[in-house]
């Protein structure tokens, strides 16, 4: 598949990895954006090796294409594989225009000739959708997303375990659809994720029994999207203006008491899932003891960011002490207690990993992390440039009411003095955009002159 350039957005065929720096003892995650991340899956007889791309290959393919038309007509069921491959190859060339007209053919040949509601045309949509972001037409992917997700519950139902793979794939999608603040109506993605990881639960009960380990991703997700829900009502709350917190459109009266029934539900109902985290791995014996205890820390993290201290302090000694019990690896204690944490620490949300470079802004700062995870005298060291005043309450906004995990000695949470990190603010993509634009237009000017 092809990977964009500039936007890195991660492909099944990509490894995903949480963007977390250590800097003289913290851990912290990035929370600026996720990573759109989803599985892709193609017939074999689809697949194509990459040394097989050659500059002469999509016209080899047209000239295919041609004949196969001389033969069978304009809708010869032969023409899909052929149009399939031609867009993969464009798709590989960069040639994301030409590849959405390729496949988008095949798949109307496809319909023609298998049925309007055939499963072979999943691994064409599948391309069609890489394409479409590949072009940042992130309203055309949705729409797509749907549709992959609408055939799939026209062959199986509501409530078959089949759909569990596509669920899987449209609710990660409307999750980072919102950390990237990609399209119209992110109230709208945060939702529809919600919903769509809650299908998947009761589905997997219902299907393998309500100890099954598939649950786990499944309920990660609910809570992700809990604490996500929680975070974009408070923000729009905030608001004097009626426009969303995040862009977008503005939630309607019905969409908004929907989503403050969410927010009012936000914290139990990812306590619940956390609980049940716990819980199934717990009640799996091929399970690791460390990685039951490790679920409670999430537990204890989730305690944490509703303000549950003395819930919090409770969970995280129980999972403390199960891990010294069970004689866990002392790196997974040191890599959960050693060092303070800063929350969210959610491995399902992906964060966007930035091109940085020496003139990129960044602020040094240092401060301290007390036993109950709040970040107490903050210094500013330095920053770039110098005159960035903006970037400097930035971090002094955030670093106030950032939450963080605190460090722990022989099970008690401790204070953590001096700790000492760089901010960087890369650039966004449309920051990044507008820049060329201009300089596009400068250039332009000058060359009249």
């Amino acid at each position: 598949m092809y990977r964009p350039p500039r936007l890195t957005l991660l492909t099944n065929r990509d490894r995903i990895a949480v963007n977390m720096t250590t800097r003289n003892g913290l851990l912290l995650a990035g929370c600026i954006a996720g990573n759109l991340a989803f599985s892709t899956i193609s017939p074999s007889a689809w697949a194509q090796d990459s040394a097989s791309y050659q500059p002469l290959a999509a016209q080899q393919y047209r000239t295919a294409i041609e004949d196969i038309e001389a033969r069978e007509g304009a809708y010869g069921g032969g023409l899909t594989q052929s149009l399939m491959s031609l867009g993969q190859v464009l798709q590989k060339q960069g040639d994301h225009e030409n590849a959405v007209d390729a496949f988008k053919r095949a798949m109307h040949i496809n319909r023609i000739n298998e049925g309007l509601y055939n499963l072979g045309q999943v691994p064409i949509l599948e391309e069609l959708i890489e394409s479409e972001i590949a072009q940042e037409n992130w309203e055309d992917a949705n729409d797509k997303h749907q549709y992959l997700f609408w055939l799939h519950r026209r062959n199986f139902g509501d409530t078959d375990y089949r759909l569990l793979p596509v669920i899987e794939k449209l609710s990660n999608w409307h999750l980072n659809i919102y950390t990237l603040n990609l399209s119209e109506g992110l109230h709208q993605h945060l939702v529809s994720a919600h919903a769509l990881f809650r299908l998947a639960v009761n589905i997997i009960d219902n299907s393998y029994g309500q100890n099954d380990l598939r649950l786990v991703k499944s309920l990660r997700g609910l809570t992700a999207t809990n604490y996500y829900l929680r975070q974009f009502r408070a923000a729009e709350s905030m608001k004097l203006t009626h426009t969303s917190a995040r862009g977008g459109s503005t939630p309607t009266a019905q969409e908004r008491a929907k989503l403050d029934q969410y927010t009012i539900n936000s914290y139990a109902s990812g306590k619940r899932a956390m609980t049940r985290i716990v819980n199934v791995l717990d009640s799996n014996p091929e399970v690791t003891p460390s990685a039951a205890a490790k679920a409670k820390v999430g537990l204890g993290d989730w305690y944490l960011l509703f303000d549950k201290w003395k819930s919090a302090q409770e969970t995280y000694q129980e999972a403390y002490n199960e891990l010294v019990a069970s004689e866990a690896d002392p790196r997974i204690i040191k890599s959960l207690f050693g060092r303070p944490v800063a929350l969210p620490d959610m491995p399902l949300l992906v964060t966007e990993i930035k091109e940085t470079t020496k003139d990129t802004p960044y602020v040094l700062v240092t401060f301290d992390v007390t036993s109950y995870g709040r970040a107490k005298n903050v210094n500013i060291l330095k920053s770039f440039p110098e005159d960035q005043m903006r970037l400097r309450s930035r971090v002094r906004r955030s670093l106030k009411a950032a939450k963080f995990r605190p460090r722990f000695e022989n099970g008690e949470a401790v204070l953590t003095e001096a700790l000492r990190h760089r901010y960087l603010f890369p650039e966004d993509r449309k920051t990044q955009k507008e820049k060329l634009e201009k300089e596009r237009k400068a250039q332009a000017l000058a060359a009249r002159h």
